[in-house]
């Protein structure tokens, strides 16, 4: 296994138009920029930014799963609801 970076790809956009789409990441990555700069600034090591930074990145993570998933759901609905436009939307019930 190499630790080596992999060549870096050119790209034309920015962060902020990278992001202009998902704005809930964009803000939970200000959220998090912001806590390392309060860190710091209340004087943490850098173990400790290091364990803040992790923690908010797994979150983070664990987030845009939770959004893709909730979009390829609706996105199998579509298409389902397209290929049998008969079809009703099945509801667990209350």
């Amino acid at each position: 296994m190499s630790n080596e970076l992999p060549p870096q790809r050119r790209t034309t956009k920015t962060l902020d138009e990278r992001f202009a789409k998902r704005p809930h990441t964009y803000r939970r990555l200000q959220e998090i920029a912001d806590q390392m700069d309060q860190a710091i600034a209340n004087g943490a090591t850098a173990d400790e930014a290091e364990a803040i930074a992790i923690e908010q990145i797994q979150k983070l993570g664990g987030e845009i799963l939770q959004d893709w998933a909730e979009a390829k759901q609706q996105q199998a609905l579509r298409q389902a609801h397209a290929d049998n436009p008969r079809s009703i939307k099945h509801i667990k019930k209350k």
